[in-house]
């Protein structure tokens, strides 16, 4: 099996929502420059509300210019 075929994670970390966009940042993307995303797929794919996404960290695939599969880090509900 080719591990080149498995998607790799990366840590992202949420750094504030504005209406309906989070701004992220990424291994590739710092403060100065966070990635824009719809706050609704975190929301959906980690299973919370979008207003209590700033300030925590996800996992996520890198998806062309974006991410999906976001899960929690340090999820206190497992």
């Amino acid at each position: 099996m080719n591990d080149s075929a498995t998607p790799e994670h990366v840590t992202v970390r949420v750094l504030l929502t504005i209406g309906d966009i989070a701004e992220l940042v990424t291994p590739d993307h710092d403060h100065r420059d966070p990635v824009r995303v719809p706050a609704a797929d975190i929301a959906r794919d980690a299973g919370l509300p979008a207003n209590e996404l700033p300030g925590r960290e996800f996992t996520a695939i890198p998806d062309g210019a974006g991410f999906r599969g976001y899960q929690l880090v340090d999820d206190p509900r497992l």
